[in-house]
């Protein structure tokens, strides 16, 4: 019998049934439902809306089922209809008729509510431990690395001189501010606790809705019982957080794609994270970043789901939201397991750094320089653009770099080019000028490496 049935003369049909059905995927929430239960029935002992004993021995009976279903005595049985379902009924057939008690000065849709919150609020807070593992690694990564010259491209062309600690600093950036929006979400969820928001508009017993928040670590209730069970803005914004998380690791991975092809050799991707091919003895396939970057869609399809689930629901509870769960588990597993892929395989990353230098110094990256070299003579920057487009082209047509110049071929190009513009435009000389903060300059770098460990610190 499921718990709403006495008010229908007939059976559900049974493909209505296992259509309206959620156990398959909402079972992943018996803890919460358990521990948010235990709360409930806490508090209607305290309000002597139960006795005592009735209280005790409800209480008694769901710890015992939590510790039964953690250890694997019991299995939660897929006939029910849901979760909710399934504890209510399986502690009737347990302890009798007082098990029906347990539901007083609630609904199941605050339950539901409750639940969700309860369990974003554990998985942001897994992600952020997550987050700060693999941002603390990259710290460590780009520590090493920063005076390892490399490239740095716009439109996959190459531009400007960099490092690859600079480079990895850019991904620090992005998951820090990944850690700051789920960190957001965890102490929103904490001040927005449901439950006594009945079906949509409260209930007649004098419930004490501070308590049950302080029992289940909430520091703050809802203010709307209706806003308190349509809310799923938490979900949509975990979604948004998750699709951030895989975008950047997904840019990542395509540079880590292309970094570590023959056609580039800039990084070796570790073997235990690349696999071969059937066919061909030489290939090694960088499966798992590949993967990263193809389940990323999987994460965005859940965010657009969501958004299209609720974009026309009408106040209050409806149907519908019971399509908040299945894909934003599916979300929360999927981003989860990707994270610990990827610090594991970004760790893991070996540098080869003669041909990062190389591929820097064998370029015409830094012609800026020589433009600014021009400049700082007084000559005005688009003079000074102009004769330093013409030594680039002059390079490509004899087929050199600037270090193979001679002084009378770059007095040629321009009288102001002297023989100490060849120190001018090396790529360690590019580096050492630039001495913004923020910028690739290794000392810069070590002055950003120090902020974000500040700000790793505060969360």
């Amino acid at each position: 019998m499921k718990l709403w049935q006495n008010v229908f003369a007939a059976e559900i049909d049974k493909l209505a049934d296992e259509f309206n059905s959620s156990i398959t995927f909402d079972k992943a929430l018996y803890e919460y439902d358990i521990k948010g239960t235990i709360a409930h029935v806490s508090m209607l002992i305290k309000q002597n809306i139960l006795q005592q004993n009735e209280g005790d021995e409800i209480i008694s009976a769901l710890k015992q089922l939590l510790e039964d279903i953690n250890s694997g005595k019991v299995k939660i049985d897929e006939s029910y209809e849901d979760i909710h379902s399934f504890v209510e009924l399986y502690l009737t057939d347990k302890i009798g008729s007082v098990a029906k008690k347990m539901h007083t000065g609630r609904s199941r849709n605050d339950q539901v509510a409750l639940d969700m919150r309860m369990y974003v609020i554990d998985k942001t807070t897994d992600l952020s431990e997550l987050l700060k593992e693999l941002i603390s690694k990259l710290i460590y990564k780009s520590e090493q690395s920063i005076n390892v010259i490399m490239p740095m491209f716009t439109h996959l062309r190459k531009a400007q001189c960099s490092t690859y600690g600079h480079y990895l600093c850019a991904y620090i950036e992005m998951f820090l501010r990944d850690l700051s929006k789920i960190d957001t979400i965890t102490e929103n969820c904490k001040n927005s606790m449901p439950l006594g928001s009945g079906a949509c508009c409260g209930n007649t017993y004098d419930i004490d809705r501070n308590y049950v928040a302080k029992q289940l670590g909430f520091n703050d209730i809802t203010y709307n019982s209706i806003d308190g069970v349509s809310d799923r803005d938490y979900i949509i914004d975990t979604l948004y957080a998750l699709s951030m998380v895989m975008m950047h690791m997904s840019r990542y991975c395509e540079e880590l794609i292309i970094f570590s092809s023959e056609q580039y050799g800039y990084v070796k991707i570790s073997d235990e994270f690349c696999s071969g091919s059937s066919m061909m003895p030489q290939k090694k396939n960088p499966d798992m970043a590949e993967l990263i970057r193809g389940k990323t869609g999987r994460v965005y399809g859940s965010l657009t789901q969501m958004l299209t689930t609720m974009k026309a629901q009408p106040l209050s509870y409806n149907k519908d939201m019971q399509e908040d769960k299945e894909c934003f588990f599916n979300a929360i597993d999927t981003t989860v397991k990707c994270l610990q892929i990827f610090t594991a395989m970004a760790e893991g990353i070996i540098l080869n750094e003669d041909v990062m230098y190389i591929s820097a110094r064998d370029s015409y990256i830094t012609a800026v320089d020589a433009a600014d070299y021009l400049a700082k003579k007084g000559l005005p920057f688009r003079d000074a653009y102009a004769a330093a487009a013409k030594l680039v082209n002059y390079c490509i047509d004899k087929k050199i770099y600037f270090y193979e110049l001679t002084l009378d071929e770059m007095k040629n190009i321009h009288p102001d080019f002297d023989e100490d513009l060849l120190s001018a435009i090396t790529v360690e000389n590019s580096l050492a000028l630039r001495k913004q903060p923020g910028s690739p300059n290794p000392d810069m770098v070590a002055a950003s490496l120090a902020k974000y460990k500040e700000r790793l610190s505060k969360f």
